[in-house]
């Protein structure tokens, strides 16, 4: 079952990408490229480093290969291959090694979720095999992370590792996110081919599918929201709302003299925040950081650390957070006028509380969901499908909970929703128990941003992010290890041995 759950998706991210291709002296080279590139991840010993390079493709490579080439899925598909050849090494080092294979807590949901969305396949509402290709890839991509955040995140050096890459990325990210803000619309789609579409669309007359420009007016100016390294619009604003708690997390370490490029990366994470333009975003990323203030709290007496640390950047914050405004115009902010309580309960509510609505109607005329590939990043993969019993309106995709809805049923809503709150309780539960203040407080900045995560899935559809779709499932894994795992052995330093853990 471990093996199938690892080849199907590789073999499904092949198919796709030879389905989307054309062949070109180009394509050939690429293809050798990731080839041997493959193959490199496969048989590289060391998975921490394999899996730093599949994060740091996410997060910095994907939307420039993806838009830069205008590939589209042939390109999209690159990050499947990356994640399962990572994922098929791993699996084949254990087996040569014939080392016993004991799964991890948690691995019980893993494959239930699995099996759900394999046997969705025979769902009669599913259109033909490439629909069910499409949906695998979009509902299990993100999977072996929940392997390997609980095979890696042991240590407190390993939760530092953690955090400072990801803090990169979002740096990385908001410095983009800035720069495109200065481009005209013209000149960020000068680009590549994807950023072209990317901006004006590619919506033919009469054809469906395709994508819509994102070009909006803002005070008489034409202005484009900024994919930042992403490839959506906003795509730097998801990294910088999953970082804010880790890099937080950072600043208050204990041991730590350099802090300042920790300081940098969390006002990098801002940054790409606030350019993202993403009222989502920013309503997520100051619920986390609230959340996390909180959960600090348990750390008692000594919760004086991540205070001060959060204090110090809220203090920052303010003239640095000015002087942003004014070098790039308030006018390139003005998105975030609707955040105004007034317009929140006018505006944003009532689109999203639309959508929830609409899921007892899926749900009392399709049970089992309207087939894979219906909605999400799937939809025009192998046609437009066409579906009949849902009324006179199409089905929504607009929460997390309307996108599993519409893909898996009632059983998939349930299952996640059942997962979701299992890994809330043993976080909520089991926090205080962690004795090493330090790692209780990486704990608490994973947990907060859970926490945002499952509360802004009530307004987006979170998983299929490059952010935060690998975030949840490595935050499972995590947590399968510190809150269930590590307390049947005695701490050490913030560590065990790893013969005592389970492989």
């Amino acid at each position: 079952m471990l093996a199938a759950s690892a080849i199907v998706p590789l073999l499904v991210a092949l198919a796709i990408s030879l389905s989307q291709a054309n062949a070109s002296l180009s394509l050939w080279v690429a293809l050798i490229i990731g080839v041997v590139g493959t193959l490199v991840l496969i048989t590289y010993p060391r998975l921490e480093i394999s899996a730093m390079v599949v994060l740091l493709y996410l997060g910095l490579l994907e939307g420039p290969v993806k838009l830069g080439s205008g590939g589209h899925e042939a390109a999209a598909v690159v990050r499947d291959v990356v994640i399962y050849a990572v994922a098929l090494g791993a699996l084949l080092r254990l087996v040569v090694r014939k080392q016993t294979i004991k799964l991890p807590p948690l691995s019980g949901w893993v494959f239930a979720w699995g099996t759900l969305v394999l046997v969705e396949a025979l769902n009669p509402r599913t259109i033909g095999l490439t629909k069910s290709l499409g949906g695998f890839r979009q509902h299990l991509e993100w999977v072996p992370f929940f392997f390997f955040g609980y095979a890696l995140i042991r240590t407190k050096r390993r939760f530092r590792q953690y955090f400072i890459v990801v803090g990169v990325i979002a740096l990385a990210n908001g410095i983009v996110g800035s720069y495109q803000t200065t481009l005209s619309p013209g000149q960020l789609a000068s680009w590549g081919p994807g950023y072209r579409e990317f901006v004006y669309g590619s919506v033919q007359p009469g054809q469906k599918g395709g994508l819509h420009g994102r070009l909006t007016r803002v005070e008489g100016e034409t202005r484009v929201r900024p994919p930042g390294l992403g490839s959506d619009a906003g795509g730097g604003a998801g990294w910088g709302a999953r970082a804010i708690a880790s890099c937080l997390a950072l600043l208050s370490a204990i041991g730590l003299r350099r802090r300042w490029p920790y300081l940098l990366m969390v006002f990098g994470a801002l940054a790409g925040v606030a350019t993202g333009q993403g009222r989502l975003q920013v309503v997520g990323a100051v619920l986390i950081v609230l959340l996390y203030t909180g959960l600090s709290l348990s750390a008692g007496r000594r919760v004086t650390r991540p205070l001060a640390a959060i204090l110090g950047v809220a203090v920052l914050a303010l003239p640095v957070g000015a002087v942003f405004v004014s070098a790039f115009g308030s006018n390139t902010f003005a998105r975030y006028s609707s955040i105004a309580p007034s317009n929140i309960s006018t505006e944003t509510k009532d689109t999203k509380t639309s959508s929830l609505k609409q899921i007892p109607n899926v749900i009392s005329q399709s049970p089992f969901g309207v087939g894979l590939g219906t909605v999400g990043a799937s939809t025009g993969f192998g046609g437009v499908a066409e579906h009949e019993g849902i009324g006179s309106h199409s089905v929504s995709a607009e929460t997390q909970y309307n996108f599993v809805v519409a893909e898996l049923g009632l059983p998939g809503l349930l299952l996640w929703a059942a997962l979701t709150i299992r890994l809330l309780m043993l976080g909520l539960t089991r926090l205080r128990r962690i004795a090493d203040i330090e790692l209780r407080l990486d704990l608490a900045a994973l947990l907060a941003t859970l926490l945002g995560f499952t509360i802004i899935g009530f307004s987006g559809p979170t998983m299929s992010s490059a952010a935060w779709g690998p975030f949840f499932w490595s935050t499972a894994g995590i947590f399968a290890y510190w809150f269930i795992t590590r307390r049947h052995h005695a701490p050490e330093e913030g560590r065990l041995p790893m013969a005592a853990v389970p492989a």
